[in-house]
């Protein structure tokens, strides 16, 4: 009988060893969506930078706003056609990093108090102007 209680508890461990073994693990990876559904893959200061800097939504602003300076030798785009460009720029940009980045080119700008308070009303509106969300980006200034 003790035969047959070692046998049965050697067999016991062996089953025992072999659904052990045989165990699948399974892992599990999420990764983060961004609300229009795709992945975050560059930070929001690498797409502005491959968007030119919001080069045209600075000349849309400038011409726009009757603030644009230097001496003009060969024709340059209408405001519109800035916007036009502007609109590209800012719909190649990810909707989560599009006021950063509004915010961002906004901080270039070397403007007196006045200016900024002019250009910062223009820009958040910038996104609605496109059709893009967020339709509004909240802005303030901040004076050392």
């Amino acid at each position: 009988m003790a035969r047959f209680l070692f046998a049965a508890a050697g067999l016991l461990l062996l089953v025992a060893m072999a659904e052990a073994s045989t165990k699948t693990i399974f892992t599990t990876t999420t990764m983060e969506e961004n609300p229009t559904g795709r992945r975050t893959e560059m930070p929001c200061s690498q797409q502005m930078a491959q968007q030119q800097m919001l080069n045209h939504c600075m000349m849309y602003l400038d011409t726009s706003s009757g603030m644009s300076t230097g001496q003009r030798r060969m024709p340059e785009p209408t405001p519109e056609q800035h916007l036009e460009l502007c609109c590209m720029q800012l719909g190649n940009i990810e909707e989560m990093c599009r006021c950063e980045a509004i915010k961002m080119m906004m901080n270039q700008q070397g403007w007196t108090q006045q200016q900024m308070g002019r250009m910062m009303g223009m820009a958040q509106n910038l996104p609605g102007k496109c059709n893009l969300k967020p339709e509004m980006c909240q802005m303030r200034a901040v004076w050392f």
